[in-house]
């Protein structure tokens, strides 16, 4: 049997993905962790944008240009938020879009326990209010 620590991820985040104010997009940090294999990165970036939602994290931030352009694909295809699955293309376009300080990302993670191994499916109501009210824009 795996204990916790067997299961825990060295997450990355590289210096060059990072802006001046330390922000960086999920999808880097999956992607700098499973060292830029793409099925690995996307993978990852589902479980957290997943964990991210179930747990209601509060600090994701989005430019209000991309805020809107996640906004318009959602109204047309509304998988944008509802189809998080590890192999869903959909992931790459929330998780390059949302943005976390890298320090407080990793302190988050610690703090609520997230576990690669868990499967974490928040339902679509909770996706929508999480998108909607707790995504900063900045």
């Amino acid at each position: 049997m795996a204990t916790a620590e067997e299961e825990d991820i060295d997450f990355k985040i590289s210096p060059e993905d990072q802006d001046e104010h330390s922000f960086v997009t999920i999808w880097n940090i999956a992607s700098a962790t499973c060292d830029g294999k793409l099925e690995d990165t996307r993978a990852l970036a589902s479980k957290l944008l997943n964990f991210l939602c179930k747990r209601d994290c509060d600090f994701v931030v989005c430019s209000s240009s991309n805020i809107e352009y996640l906004d318009e694909k959602f109204e047309s295809d509304n998988k944008v938020l509802y189809d998080w699955k590890p192999e869903s293309e959909y992931v790459d376009l929330v998780s390059q879009h949302a943005e976390v300080p890298g320090k407080a990302f990793m302190s988050f993670l610690k703090t609520h326990k997230f576990n690669p191994s868990t499967k974490y499916n928040p339902r679509r109501a909770d996706r929508v209010t999480w998108f909607n009210d707790r995504w900063s824009i900045g």
